[in-house]
């Protein structure tokens, strides 16, 4: 079922719902920003460099 028939058969807000959905396809695909730089926003640049060296370390201790 195509999104503009469930604008016949569903309610109003359907409408609106219709309308996000074509804005997000006109738009293409949203580019995340990469990983490191979203940790770091969530955690901060100090401790997200702190983890990733660590991670970093143990992964290379683990292979070796």
């Amino acid at each position: 079922m195509s999104a503009a028939l469930l604008v016949h058969v569903a309610p109003a807000s359907s409408r609106r719902l219709l309308a996000d959905v074509n804005a997000l396809s006109e738009k293409g695909p949203l580019a995340k920003p990469p990983a490191l730089d979203r940790l770091e926003a969530a955690i901060g640049r100090e401790l997200a460099d702190r983890l990733v060296a660590a991670l970093s370390d143990r992964r290379h201790h683990s292979a070796g």
